[in-house]
């Protein structure tokens, strides 16, 4: 069954001024106490990152692996719908997995600013 409108994921907010030199879950459950939800509580088919801090952060989807860099007032989307498989015939679209983490490390930012995560399906 198609969706006729379009759905969205509880938004997480991470507050910058923890940041560290190590990854930390920026969806996690401490974000998102109102639900008791462990990373995105859906799929999603857009995920979008705001940083409102005032430093840049490594982002990671597993915690180990540097996967992108948001600097300070960027925002970063992703359009898993605009990708396909990469299987052999290219077909089908990814989405942005049910409990999926994102990590983040950095620098300390100046008090009061925050990482918004929001994901639409």
């Amino acid at each position: 069954m198609e969706l006729e409108t379009f759905t969205c994921i509880e938004m997480a907010v991470f507050d910058a001024t923890t940041l560290s030199g190590t990854y930390q879950v920026m969806n996690g459950a401490a974000q998102q106490a109102d639900t008791g939800s462990v990373g995105f509580q859906d799929d999603i088919k857009l995920l979008k990152i705001y940083n409102d801090g005032s430093t840049g952060v490594t982002i990671s989807y597993d915690g180990v692996v540097k996967h992108d860099y948001l600097p300070s007032k960027g925002t970063m989307i992703i359009d898993l719908q605009s990708n396909h498989s990469t299987g052999f015939q290219g077909s089908g679209t990814l989405n942005g997995r049910k409990g999926q983490l994102v990590y983040g490390k950095g620098t300390a930012s100046s008090a009061g600013l925050n990482i918004y995560i929001s994901g639409y399906k």
